[in-house]
């Protein structure tokens, strides 16, 4: 499991939440904590949604002091929540030992007589724990002889009170890799002091269970405080490889079943290594061909080259020469990609169709979407989910989205009412000025079927059919002021149709081509 920790001093703060993105791209916590994030639930969650974790718990900021969070992917089980003012406490399953331990993310006062409650408080709590728990986060309690801080009689006090506390708990300091600070106040040199405020305690029998996990000081520029880095299960391929090599260089009485367990649990991390980069890659499934983790590692590492525009070509033939002419093309080019093709009267579109909400229900679903809205919904969603009708993958706005934003939020606001295009084409059913498909001999007949990006429209294959289409989908464009892009629309026929009437058909279309196989 790989944890991140941090006091972010101020969720909100135009640094943090673009931070925050890069090294969760860049290490892939399965498990996000955050303290001080002095913002209401609403905004936790909308940035846990834009970072793709799944579930978040919020202890909401109070006068835009203080504030915690914990987010969560889908693929970390949790067995139980609780939280206090100071902490967000959660139980987690863990598959491969075959038990589960609480995190505890703490966020202590700065006041030293009430962390001196807060360690009371955690004593007696630690009995709803167990025996398993590791407790990460900023304890605001300085474990050091460093002079330089001033070591008043009230300090002294409150670090024996967290000596006591870890003793009586019996709990190991982790410990950490890189600078040995995770706080500093950044003043210019002899007035500068760095302090070591952040890290990870855990219980004693967590540590025999999770032997290897290790913490790590992420510097920070959004900050003045480090992130934390947990990972339990580092270089794990490494240490069972120079386990393998040390049963093969001697001869134990059981060398054979030692070797087939020491290889057992290697394929076990190779695995799990190979599933780690596969999701950095943003690569959902694993096809046919190699699979070898290297070729995950270049291709994360490639990424950032191929989704590079360098040039484009234009309309006449040229080409862009430069990155801002790149952008002005891109720019031109979604703004008349989203330009509306203007509406005309909707009453025969609409006509016959029941009235099924409120006026004031009709109020709140046409009242003007703002920017926000629409940049949370766009950022939420999966980079390299399949593209839409426009050709393009949620990566591409997202990456261009300051270029783009000014042409595509008007044109969200759009009218599209796929209502009214089931009600045009079941007025035509009813005049038998088109006929639809009975899937069975005693099942009913349909003359269209309506997915989120996709539509399917029945009928017999002839040209006046063809034509009653065509004036369906024109009466549509005209109405909703969307345009029906026939270069991406195709017609699958039945096995026994002549070629004639088939060209005659996709001409009448509007010179549709024919799907040669159905992919339903």
């Amino acid at each position: 499991m790989r944890a991140l920790v941090w006091n972010c001093q101020g969720v909100g703060s135009p640094l943090t939440v673009p931070h925050l993105r890069e090294v969760n791209n860049l290490l892939s916590p399965n498990l996000i904590f955050l303290s001080k994030t002095k913002n209401k639930r609403l905004v936790v969650d909308r940035i846990a949604r834009g970072l793709r974790f799944d579930n978040s718990v919020v202890v909401e900021a109070m006068h835009k002091s203080g504030g915690m969070a914990v987010m969560w992917k889908e693929d970390t089980k949790i067995l139980e929540v609780n939280q206090t003012a100071f902490t967000i406490e959660v139980r987690i399953e863990d598959y491969e030992h075959h038990c589960d331990w609480w995190f505890v993310g703490i966020y202590a006062s700065c006041d030293a007589q009430i962390r001196k409650e807060q360690w009371r408080v955690l004593r007696d709590r630690s009995r709803l724990w167990g025996d398993r728990f590791l407790i990460a986060g900023d304890f605001n309690d300085i474990v050091s002889n460093d002079e330089k801080w001033g070591g008043t009689i009230r300090e002294k006090r409150s670090l024996k009170d967290f000596k006591d506390f870890i003793d009586q708990n019996k709990l190991t300091d982790l410990g950490y890799e890189g600078h040995p600070w995770t706080w500093s106040n950044h003043w210019e040199e002899e007035g500068e002091i760095r302090q070591r405020l952040d890290r990870c305690l855990s219980s004693y029998e967590r540590v025999q269970i999770f032997d290897k996990t290790r913490c790590q000081h992420l510097d920070t520029y959004a900050s003045d405080h480090s992130m934390l880095f947990l990972n339990t299960e580092p270089h794990k391929i490494e240490e069972l490889g120079k386990e393998l090599d040390a049963v093969r260089g001697s001869n134990p009485v059981n060398k054979k079943e030692v070797t087939a367990e020491i290889k057992k649990q290697l394929k076990e991390a190779y695995k799990k290594e190979e599933q780690f980069w596969c999701q950095k890659a943003r690569i959902e499934w694993l096809r046919d061909g190699d699979k070898n983790t290297r070729y995950f590692h270049a291709h994360v590492k490639g990424r950032r080259t191929r989704n590079m525009i360098r040039k484009l070509q234009r309309d006449d033939g040229s080409w862009t020469t430069n990155e801002e002419e790149v952008i002005a093309e891109i720019s031109d080019f979604f703004r008349g990609l989203f330009t509306s093709g203007g509406r005309s009267d909707m009453t025969e579109m609409l006509e016959g169709i029941p009235h099924s909400i409120t006026q004031d229900m009709n109020t709140n679903l046409t009242k003007q979407v703002d920017e926000d809205e629409i940049k949370v919904a766009l950022f939420s969603m999966q980079s390299d989910k399949a593209p839409g009708q426009d050709g393009m993958t949620p990566l591409f706005f997202q990456r261009f989205w300051s270029t783009i934003k000014g042409d595509l939020i008007p044109a969200i606001q759009s009218f599209f009412s796929s209502e009214g295009f089931s009600n045009l084409l079941k007025k035509a059913e009813e005049r038998n000025d088109i006929k639809g498909l009975r899937i069975s001999r005693q099942g009913p007949i349909l003359t269209h079927l309506f997915f989120a990006d996709d539509s399917l429209i029945f009928c017999k294959a002839n040209v006046q059919q063809a034509n009653e289409i065509m004036k369906i989908l024109k009466k549509y464009e005209e109405a909703s002021g969307q345009l029906i892009n026939l270069e991406k629309s195709s017609v699958f026929f039945s096995k026994n149709m002549p070629m004639e009437q088939k060209q005659a058909v996709c001409s009448s279309l509007g010179g549709m081509t024919e799907m040669k196989k159905a992919s339903i």
